[in-house]
């Protein structure tokens, strides 16, 4: 019988049997049978043998009868909804509890006892008015706060759906956070570029992310230890964290233990994987010969491919993939990976100790061969109250990660890895089934670009890089008395990566003819290269809350200091004596070791007042002192930065008493500077370094300056103005607006000099400015129809900025990325295409041109049938550099958006994000696999999209330039024909689940048991011809996750 079992040791018998099921399996499925018709069985017996009335009621509220409310009988799923005139009749046990509930009202258990008719009576849900917001060294009551703060529930979010990155989790839930997935979807770093508000600098703009207190990365932390992210966007929030909060801060708060009995819970899903989106290209090796020789004979160069190989190859067709391959480099490079993520945390507590524990295993073997990362990670947080003034407490977490090394390939050689990738042909079969590698088996085809055979590069590095990182602080807080609160705390911060290296060498085959085309030799190698960080991070702080008459004081007072280390080494020895020996002393020749090391410190003292006069008017105002050792002594070592706020609570005012549909209506205001410390740790110092010398004809080693200092280097400041309004409608509709000004000044920038400093550098100087302007959008609404809950959410951040203050009318440019004053930071600068030309009256028009003056076409050739045609945009019958135009606003986008909406009923539940931006457009000229220009190269892919669009003889419909050889560049400059629109709208996350009754789920000891399913990145509209209007370029590609995942909890 059921009273007779062990139920701890059942307990964790039927833990430990799911989550291995789950582990081995990646998918749970449940067989109702046998043991689901037992337990119907015996639950219908125990109801039949319960005696049955019959119950009315009305359920109200303080306006009248409350229309669709849930009335449940406690325990069980037999239920009914109020009707239009608040109306409900029920059958239930006689000693039954009814549960009414009603979103934005308290839940009531109302026991019947008996009775047969009711009359409820429901009271708004007070939670809204206290719910508490993280902030800078401390929480606020979100309706009493002056800032612009938005806070993310992540733990609700990481229990529903699968969140590998805490950055991908932020995506489109935040007004004002721009979150870009750099790498798309790289094993164990996704590369995410946040921006808060905007770029606000010409130099690092990647906000402040403090965890628990402590500053660190986003990529360290386990999501599904994540209680909450609050990111603070203006002055009046993020001052307190004074020189590092320019671009913002972002507050990670971990989960922690509560009081009661201990709660185990399991997260685990797997994970299909697939590349969301395929570039275009030609794959038809036939097509491709007679495509790449149509170009070269349109630069009136002989074809180099013979009819007979074409022949040859149209012919075979499919019919031999590895003799006659008709290959796609994407498709050989990105195959199905499956993730697995699994969690196990406990919790729990006493009214004196409180504890959470956690453990993670992700395997994540990425999509690439040889790029796979996994990690193990832990973390314990624990609180106890040692006396009724005196808590304790330690928050420590670490992972070990290891990755592929294969990885770094996709990474390192200047990002050349996917151009690389485009110097190959569809005539290579790239593996053939025996696992050899595959070249050129066209010998009129380049033999070169065999060598960029991708899997061939992928696995010719054998090793791993393996970090290590472990994070503890240590916390006390006093409470000698009413109001006072003394804080400290200590972190210690270590990190170790360690990579092992070696070569591989792999046969390269001609598998036409089934020779070695290159032989894998080489010189054998050992690299060991060792990296460490260290930060140690102290601070100390001091509250008092106090009331005087009607005005509530709350004042805080502290200090901190922080020490940051950072050094590697690397050792590197060739000839092993055996291939299979990886020691350093297993080799004889080459030795060589190398290294380098570098700290900053920082401290700082800080200050907050928040003063509250009746829950109505409410006024903050904050200091901070920062001292850095990346300035020089003195004046420019410390910076200060203020900030002031005020709030009005208007729905607090007797004359909105009577306003009974506004729940919330505030207005606020807020002023202050931030700063950005984000310089080399010594650019303020004048260098030296190792130089020769001739001293009476002998060469003598001295020292040489290598850079001049400037002692008057300083802090970037911004200045933030926000304005906003906080509202809440109808106890279902909540929102915000912000309107904001963001000015940011003494940047960073290289100033020209004269040549009389020799080869030392000149340093950098406080001479730029940029301008930020914006507004956002946030709105939420919750409701219920019937049985049916359901919400509807949104955000909209539309973000400018411009560069005030530069270098006069100079610009900066750094390929098509111009940086000048009164434009957008990197707007493109390119040449304006007028036509196509396409006609006789086409080229009548250039003819007219060059007639009028000879040389209008001397820079870029005279175009011919199929060349662009560019503008003369400054009217003087040539096309030179100097009639480039500017395009776009930079390569931040100017709006980002995000929708979420979902529904639960009867145990199931869906939801949906939709996420996007637009107005960013860039230059791309698809170098980086895609081929995405008018020109043949040999050994180089051909883009479908542009052959299919191209201009030939005959034609006068086409979309793209005709055909040219690589030497002849006239159609491939850099011009706003180009200039992509990297606008998009993707359904960034589509779930549905299904919790199993609690009657079912209890009745073996579990909780709480869901079932659910995911796709990530299910679909993207857009105009981009690149693998992802996200990923820069064509890094490792954003992916399609498929999960299928499991929650349970006892």
């Amino acid at each position: 019988m059921m009273n007779d079992l062990n139920i701890p040791f059942f307990r964790k018998t039927v833990f430990a049997g799911m989550a291995t099921l789950f582990l081995s399996t990646g998918v749970t499925l449940a067989n109702p049978v046998s043991a689901g018709e037992e337990v119907m069985e015996k639950y219908a017996v125990a109801l039949s043998q319960q005696k049955k009335v019959t119950i009315t009621g009305i359920v109200k509220d303080a306006l009248g009868p409350v229309v669709g409310a849930n009335v449940v009988e406690k325990g069980t799923t037999n239920g009914t909804v109020t009707d239009m005139e608040g109306h409900f009749s029920l059958q239930v046990s006689s000693n039954a509890v009814l549960v009414v509930s009603y979103i934005g009202y308290i839940d009531q258990a109302i026991p019947v006892n008996g009775k047969t008719s009711f009359t409820v009576l429901l009271k708004e849900d007070s939670q809204a008015l206290d719910e508490v917001v993280v902030v800078g060294y401390g929480t606020q009551k979100k309706v009493n706060m002056t800032g612009a703060v938005t806070s993310v529930d992540m733990s609700k979010m990481v229990d529903s759906r699968p969140i590998t990155s805490l950055s991908a989790g932020l995506a489109g839930m935040a007004p004002g956070v721009s979150v870009t997935a750099g790498n798309g979807g790289r094993p164990g770093n996704d590369g995410a570029t946040i921006r808060v508000r905007g770029q606000g600098t010409l130099n690092n703009s990647d906000p402040l992310v403090v965890i628990d207190g402590v500053p660190g990365s986003m990529n360290d932390i386990n999501p599904q230890d994540v209680e909450n992210i609050s990111v603070l966007k203006d002055a009046a929030s993020s001052a307190i964290y004074g020189s590092r909060a320019a671009n913002g801060v972002i507050l990670i708060t971990t989960r922690k233990g509560k009081s009661g009995e201990a709660k185990i819970s399991y997260n685990g899903y797997v994970t299909m994987q697939k590349v969301a989106h395929k570039m275009d290209l030609v794959t038809n090796y036939a097509d491709y010969m007679e495509l790449y020789n149509e170009g070269e004979m349109n630069s009136n160069m002989p074809a180099i491919f013979s009819q007979e190989k074409i022949d040859e190859w149209r012919t075979a067709g499919d019919s031999d993939p590895v003799k006659y391959p008709n290959s796609d480099w994407q498709d050989a490079a990105f195959k199905t990976g499956w993730m697995q993520n699994h969690t196990v945390n406990i919790t729990g507590g006493s009214d004196k100790i409180h504890y959470f524990v956690s453990g993670n295993f992700l395997d994540n073997p990425g999509i690439m061969e040889n790029s796979g990362y996994r990690r193990y990670s832990a973390r314990v947080n624990l609180d106890a109250e040692v006396k009724e003034w005196f808590t304790i407490g330690v928050n420590a977490y670490g992972y070990n990660g290891k990755e592929d090394l294969g990885l770094r390939e996709t990474e390192e050689q200047n990002n050349l890895f996917y151009t690389h990738m485009q110097a190959t042909t569809p005539g290579m079969c790239f593996q053939a089934p025996d696992g050899r590698y595959g070249g050129v088996n066209n010998p009129e085809d380049d033999p070169q670009c065999g060598t960029n055979n991708i899997l061939k590069k992928l696995n010719s590095v054998k090793g791993n890089r393996t970090t290590n990182k472990m994070v503890t602080r240590f916390y006390a807080q006093l409470r000698p008395f009413k109001g006072l609160t003394v804080e400290g705390s200590y972190t210690y911060d270590f990190q170790n990566r360690f990579r092992y290296q070696q070569p591989v060498f792999h046969d390269l085959w001609n598998l036409y003819n089934n020779t070695i085309q290159t032989a894998g030799t080489g010189k054998t190698k050992v690299i060991n290269h060792d990296e460490k960080w260290v930060r140690n991070h102290m601070d100390g702080l001091v509250r008092y809350e106090t009331d005087v008459d009607r005005l509530n004081i709350q004042a805080t007072i502290g200090g901190s200091q922080e020490a940051f280390r950072y050094s590697w080494f690397q050792a590197s020895k060739e000839d092993l004596i055996a291939p299979e020996m990886t020691e350093l002393n297993a080799a004889t020749a080459n030795a060589t070791a190398t290294g380098t090391y570098s700290n900053w410190s920082m401290h700082s003292f800080f200050g907050r007042i928040n003063l509250n006069w009746d829950e109505k008017y409410l006024f903050e105002a904050n200091l901070r002192m920062d001292k850095s050792s990346r300035f020089a002594a003195g004046k420019n070592r410390r910076g200060f930065f203020p900030s002031f706020s005020a709030g009005w609570r208007m729905n607090q005012e007797e004359f909105m008493k009577d306003i009974s549909w506004i729940d919330q209506l505030k207005i606020r205001a807020s002023y202050g500077s931030l700063g950005n410390n984000e310089v080399g740790n010594y650019d303020y110092q004048m260098f030296y370094q190792a130089s020769n010398y001739t001293l009476g004809n002998v060469v003598q080693i001295g020292m040489a300056q290598r850079a001049l200092s400037n002692a008057g280097l300083t802090w970037e400041t911004t200045y933030l103005t926000n304005f906003g309004v906080d509202f809440g409608l109808f106890s279902k509709l909540n929102g915000s607006i912000d309107a904001f000004i963001k000015n940011t000044e003494g940047i960073l920038i290289d100033l020209p000099a004269p040549l009389v400093h020799g080869n030392a550098t000149v340093p950098k100087s406080n001479a730029a400015e940029v301008r930020n302007r914006g507004v956002e959008l946030n709105l939420n609404w919750n409701d219920r129809i019937g049985e049916v809950n359901y919400f509807v959410g949104g955000n909209v951040s539309y973000v400018t900025n411009e560069v005030t203050k530069f270098k006069g009318k100079e610009p900066a440019l750094n390929g098509t990325n111009m940086i000048v004053e009164g434009e957008p930071i990197n707007i493109q600068y390119v040449l304006a295409v007028d036509r196509i030309v396409q006609t006789e009256k086409d080229l009548a028009i250039v003819e007219a041109m060059e007639q009028k003056n000879p040389d209008a076409f001397a820079k870029y050739k005279k175009p011919e049938l199929g060349d662009f045609l560019y503008k003369d945009t400054n009217g003087d019958g040539c096309i030179t550099d100097d009639d480039k135009i500017k395009v776009g606003n930079g390569t931040n986008p100017t709006v980002t958006f995000g929708f979420n909406f979902g529904a639960s009923w009867k145990g199931f539940d869906f939801a949906c994000i939709l996420q996007g931006a637009t107005g960013l457009k860039s230059y791309w000229n698809g170098q980086d696999g895609a081929s995405f220009w008018p020109l043949v190269r040999r050994g180089n892919q051909i883009n479908k999209t542009i052959a299919d669009g191209r201009w030939y003889p005959g034609r006068t419909d086409a979309t793209y330039p005709r055909l040219l050889d690589y030497s002849d560049g006239r159609n491939a400059v850099a011009s706003d024909f180009w200039v992509q629109d990297k606008s998009y709208l993707r359904v960034k996350n589509v779930q549905l689940g299904y919790t199993v009754p609690k009657y079912l789920s209890q009745k073996l000891m579990i909780e709480n048991l869901r079932l659910y399913v995911s796709i990530d990145n299910a679909l993207t509209f857009t105009g981009y011809e690149g693998l992802d209007p996200e990923v820069s370029g064509s890094k490792y590609p954003t992916m399609r996750l498929t999960t299928f995942g499991l929650n349970l909890s006892f």
